[in-house]
């Protein structure tokens, strides 16, 4: 990832989804990311999170940044067991996190090492980041 790109460690409770959804809607706003992106990049976020936090049993790594023209979003914990992606019952609450990071992601993967894994996803946005437009133009 670029050098403005940012991590934080959440810990393997429910609520955080919910700070994971607050962490990257933060760097959005500093790295001047706009638009429907951000709501792609907070659905995609809350879902590989919640899976870490239900399947990974460990500590979260989350880290958001810049790859060219892409928004990626990393979370790792310790579990080596790869994420699957299943056919879930229409009126189940659970079972669509992998499909939706396949549907709407430009990239994704995941990154398996002796400690854990890291599940990834790439999201374009449309342009450079606004404030460096700015910049550029002053």
């Amino acid at each position: 990832m670029s050098e403005r790109s940012s991590e934080t460690t959440l810990a393997p409770v429910p609520l955080s989804s919910r700070a994971a959804r607050h962490f990257v809607a933060d760097w959005c706003i500093a790295e001047g990311v706009i638009g429907d992106v951000v709501d792609t990049l907070l659905l995609l976020t809350a879902e590989v999170v919640t899976n870490a936090v239900l399947h990974g049993r460990s500590d979260v790594l989350l880290r958001v940044g810049r790859v060219g023209s892409r928004v990626r979003v990393s979370v790792g914990d310790e579990n080596t067991r790869l994420p699957l992606r299943r056919e879930s019952d229409p009126d189940a609450l659970d079972g669509r996190g992998m499909a939706l990071v396949e549907a709407l992601s430009d990239a994704h993967g995941v990154d398996v090492g002796t400690l854990g894994k890291t599940v990834w996803f790439d999201v374009a946005t449309a342009c450079g980041p606004v404030r460096s437009a700015v910049r550029a133009s002053a």
